[in-house]
């Protein structure tokens, strides 16, 4: 909305911090000959391409929308179903240059060779494509915990940790015992964890590109004049580093859950087995089968040992995953602003867990 007045005009934006529903009124002040744009009630001016702070924080459940949950379901049924196959054809040419080589060495011939490909193809497939659907559930509910928990721990630094949300701040938009600035930055950070990489990558590169004083040269921060694209992966570093935090936190608690779980399950199975075999001390052949398992006690401190060694190595990982996807994500959004941040950041976070997991 544009109020006329003999002075310039003023843009009025109206728009909802957090998951809140509050109405907000927005006024302006001048200043260096320019204009501000601050919410009436909290105090807080708009950020520089527009946006009212904390803009792109999604409300909790969102992903549990009609239109949210069709495409997480695509997405992530299409990355599981690709990465089958991929797995499928990249284990059947290994599995043919293995039958060529016994070709070669004299120990089969070439008849067989293609009999033992068509049997290896016909049963593999098989046995991945029964196993797909349940791949593709676990992957969903893997992604759903872990959204959940995003919400989760946005609530928590929300509420609690940085006093931003609901009955944490006055209405004068400060929060208890601290001053406004201090609530300002509070709400700067809780706007930095909760940034869209996507909607921030199309943002920052439309306004390093308005302010060009000349063909792919924009002045940095500190005042010294630099490339566009150099600019661009800067502040996007930094964003999808902030942005990719609690993401990765959820992630990573997810897989501390998945171990926690796997290491109960083992421990409980051979606590049963061990008991078991104490009470039917007289069955011989069973005694044979598990002597492996008798030459290894259960053993509560090798078992904490274990998962803490597996704790701290999951740990390290997504920390160098967080690392390696914001720089995927600054990298991608030079190349192609937009998508070429959520590519960049899928591709930065796979190849760390490929190389480290």
């Amino acid at each position: 909305m544009v109020i006329g007045s003999p002075n310039p005009p003023l843009q009025v934006v109206l728009g909802s911090l957090s998951s809140d529903t509050i109405s907000k009124q927005c006024v302006a002040a001048s200043r260096d000959n320019s204009t501000a744009y601050i919410l009436g009630t909290s105090g807080l001016k708009l950020k520089i391409d527009g946006r009212v702070p904390m803009e792109d924080r999604k409300a909790s459940l969102s992903q549990f929308r009609p239109k949210s949950l069709l495409l997480s379901t695509v997405r992530v049924a299409a990355i599981n179903t690709s990465s089958t196959l991929s797995t499928y054809f990249s284990d059947q040419l290994q599995s043919e240059q293995d039958n060529e080589k016994l070709v070669d060495d004299g120990e089969i011939t070439p008849y067989e060779a293609d009999e033992m490909n068509e049997e290896w193809e016909t049963r593999e497939w098989q046995k991945r494509m029964d196993v797909l659907p349940s791949k593709i559930g676990y992957a969903l509910l893997r992604f759903h915990t872990c959204t959940v928990l995003m919400r989760f721990y946005e609530f928590i630094v929300g509420r609690y940790i940085l006093c931003v949300d609901g009955n944490a701040r006055l209405e004068g938009g400060s929060i208890p015992g601290r001053g406004n600035s201090t609530y300002e930055h509070s709400v700067d950070v809780m706007d930095k964890l909760t940034r869209d990489p996507f909607q921030a990558s199309l943002r920052t590169s439309q306004i390093l590109h308005n302010q060009e004083h000349s063909p792919g040269k924009v002045i940095s921060s500190d005042g010294k004049e630099t490339s566009t694209s150099s600019e661009l992966y800067k502040k996007m570093y930094t964003t999808c580093l902030w942005a990719n935090i609690i993401p990765f936190l959820a992630e990573l608690t997810v897989q501390h859950g998945v171990l926690l779980y796997g290491y109960g399950v083992y421990y409980m199975e051979k606590k049963r087995r061990r008991k078991d075999r104490e009470m039917d001390n007289s069955d011989s052949e069973e005694q044979c089968n598990d002597e492996q398992d008798e030459a290894e006690p259960v053993d509560e401190s090798a078992y904490a040992l274990s998962i803490l060694f597996r704790s701290c190595h999951l740990t390290f990982s997504r920390g160098v995953s967080l690392i390696a996807a914001s720089v995927g994500g600054a990298a991608g959004s030079v190349i192609y602003p937009g998508w070429g941040a959520i590519f960049g950041t899928q591709i930065g976070d796979t190849s760390v867990g490929a190389l480290l997991d």
